[in-house]
């Protein structure tokens, strides 16, 4: 017990994975507002797809809260709106990281719940992760934080930040393993995942599919049944193969790989993205640092190796 509540204040862990997880949700935020830009007045603004009225009575049902049902006024949505997209770009360069995670999630949630009818799922997980990212330290690697930081002496540890750090990290990886499991055994219970036509009805839905990948799963009852089953095994096993060092990375390249099917043949590219994202979390510091090291090098010897022909070349011409 002892041993792990020092594992649990001494120091903060996956602290690299916490940063990159922040500059890819960052981004799927900006893109998420960028996206929508020109439509955002028909999307959220006050007299567009729904009213102002509507959304407040919809936020009274919902016992919700959104920062666009306090004013039906078109400057305030705008200014709104845009300090949406500044706090998003804030987190994303890792500015003042600590308040504006707050102001962010804020913001991003005000966005989300002024219409619902545009997301695709992602939202929900993104939503739950950035809350938990709050009580994290996002911003100690590639961030403006830690540039201002450079150089400063070394803040003593701090029990209480490290705790919440950690268990933040741990609270969004056991988050991902429910979320996995769950969809796992609700699959398993369906009928038409376990004989292998799910995905056959999920194609017919002409907004979640393309008509060329249509075509080629749907003709063939092998491809049917293997993905089907895949997507079983996938989410079943995710939990369980993260139990060890080598077998989580099987892990992450099921999900990964799953993710990226669905963002091709279904088009659900921000649920992807949002997904494969926080598989960046499962990795530690150390193993970042192998990463980082072994491209580095990688990238010395393909520089060394064109130099050296421009080198040759040059020398050859000489010659002639």
């Amino acid at each position: 017990m002892n041993l792990l509540f020092d594992k649990l204040t001494n120091k903060k862990y996956m602290l690299t994975g916490t940063s990159i997880l922040r500059i890819s949700f960052g981004l799927i935020i900006l893109y998420m507002y960028l996206i929508h830009y020109v439509q955002r007045r028909f999307l959220w603004g006050p007299n567009g797809m729904q009213s102002h009225d509507s959304l407040r009575e919809q936020m009274t049902l919902t016992s919700n809260f959104s920062l666009y049902q306090i004013s039906d006024s078109m400057v305030y949505f705008e200014i709104i709106f845009h300090l949406g997209i500044l706090f998003a770009l804030l987190f994303t360069i890792g500015f003042m990281n600590r308040i504006v995670s707050i102001f962010n999630f804020i913001f991003l949630w005000s966005l989300q719940h002024a219409n619902v009818l545009i997301l695709d799922g992602g939202d929900n997980i993104m939503r739950i992760v950035l809350l938990y990212l709050i009580f994290a330290n996002t911003s100690s690697y590639f961030s403006i934080d830690h540039r201002l930081k450079a150089g400063k002496a070394k803040p003593k540890p701090k029990p209480l930040s490290n705790s919440l750090h950690n268990l933040a990290v741990a609270t969004t990886i056991l988050q991902l393993c429910f979320l996995y499991l769950s969809s796992g055994l609700h699959k398993v219970m369906g009928e038409m995942w376990t004989n292998g036509t799910a995905l056959y009805y999920i194609l017919q839905v002409g907004e979640y599919t393309h008509p060329f990948f249509q075509r080629i799963i749907s003709s063939s009852d092998i491809i049917l049944m293997i993905s089907a089953y895949s997507a079983i095994f996938i989410q079943l096993s995710f939990p369980f193969l993260l139990l060890n060092r080598y077998t989580k990375y099987i892990a992450m390249f099921n999900i990964i790989a799953l993710h990226t099917g669905i963002a091709i043949i279904m088009g659900l590219f921000t649920f992807s993205a949002i997904m494969i994202s926080i598989q960046f979390l499962m990795l530690s510091d150390g193993e970042y640092k192998k990463a980082f090291a072994y491209i580095s090098l990688s990238a010395t010897k393909v520089k060394q190796k064109f130099q050296n022909g421009r080198v040759e070349n040059y020398d050859t011409k000489q010659i002639q």
